[in-house]
């Protein structure tokens, strides 16, 4: 495991939480500025939380898809933004 992928995967079981009132989902967002995929778990308790997890570069691939298999074991719902 990267340094990366432990930084995303150490940050996401720091902030999820399992609530009754709490629902969570995970957002992937391509930023095609910085060349980086960023990961953020957001969190809606009457208002809408993003917690940033950490972000891995696009050429890092293999990283990439390894810490979304990680990520999905949560089974929260993914979304993609600017895919």
């Amino acid at each position: 495991m990267t340094d990366n992928e432990r930084h995303i995967i150490e940050a996401f079981k720091r902030y999820y939480k399992k609530s009754p009132r709490h629902s969570y989902s995970l957002l992937v967002v391509k930023d095609r500025f910085n060349d980086t995929y960023n990961f953020y778990l957001e969190e809606v308790d009457g208002a809408t939380y993003s917690h940033g997890l950490g972000s891995i570069d696009f050429d890092q691939l293999d990283e990439y898809k390894n810490t979304l298999r990680r990520l999905m074991g949560s089974k929260l719902k993914v979304e993609y933004r600017g895919f």
